[in-house]
């Protein structure tokens, strides 16, 4: 998810944490948010990373699929300007 302004990273956080609170998740799935914010000539890369883990692909989906559409709810209401949404495999390097 892209945000345009810096603030915006911030509240769009504790809205995802307020929507997972809401799902009530099984206790061996969790949900880690980070910012993606880095500077080189200003502010740039204002983007929210979200991970679900968790033991089955398929409710991990369910997840990210549940939380993608609270976010995109919500920044629609506000009038944020959207980025994109992918889903994949976290690869570390």
């Amino acid at each position: 998810m892209k945000t345009t302004q810096p603030r915006q990273i911030d509240l769009l956080i504790a809205k995802i944490k307020e929507a997972v609170r809401e799902m009530k998740l099984p206790s061996e799935y969790d949900i880690r948010i980070y910012k993606n914010v880095f500077s080189c000539c200003g502010v740039g890369g204002l983007d929210v990373i979200i991970e679900v883990v968790g033991p089955q692909e398929k409710k991990i989906k369910e997840i990210d699929t549940r939380v993608a559409s609270r976010i995109l709810e919500f920044c629609e209401k506000e009038g944020y300007e959207m980025g994109h949404h992918s889903f994949g495999q976290l690869e570390t390097m």
